[in-house]
């Protein structure tokens, strides 16, 4: 799904607010170095990687808002392991999985959305992030803008 966060180089998470049934996921533009250098990793030695460098004053922030989500997580990308099982846009920074293990669970455990809510069948929704993997089962499309604040 194309949105404001593919204009990133990369992300990190800054601020996730729940509230009256509303999921507010803030995330930061994060940047690179901008000269390369040899990083060593145990034995091997990578030649010519650029750093990733954290937030700024000038990072920009992105809001994606979801209006009733079924259901979220939020995972640290440490833990988290590529899943051949999934099935999912790889060229955007906010993917849409067709088939993954966690919207099956939903499905089977909580699926009563899909009978109450009369938006149709929930989607799973991934913002990944430098540090987090955030995980969304909504049956909207979210709302993806520059964050204006509270």
């Amino acid at each position: 799904m194309k949105t404001l966060l593919d204009d990133f180089h990369t992300s990190f998470l800054h601020a996730i607010i729940y509230a009256e049934g509303e999921l507010r996921i803030i995330i930061a533009e994060g940047f690179r170095a901008a000269e390369p250098e040899d990083i060593s990793i145990g034995a091997p030695v990578i030649k010519s990687t650029y750093a990733i460098i954290d937030t700024s004053e000038k990072s920009r922030l992105v809001e994606v808002r979801f209006s009733r989500p079924i259901v979220w997580q939020l995972v640290d990308e440490s833990f988290t392991a590529a899943d051949d099982y999934e099935v999912h846009e790889d060229k955007f920074e906010l993917q849409v999985l067709t088939q993954s293990r966690y919207l099956d669970y939903v499905n089977a455990n909580h699926g009563w959305f899909a009978h109450i809510v009369a938006l149709g069948p929930g989607k799973h929704y991934r913002v990944w992030t430098e540090n987090e993997v955030i995980d969304v089962v909504a049956c909207e499309v979210p709302i993806v803008e520059p964050y204006r604040g509270a």
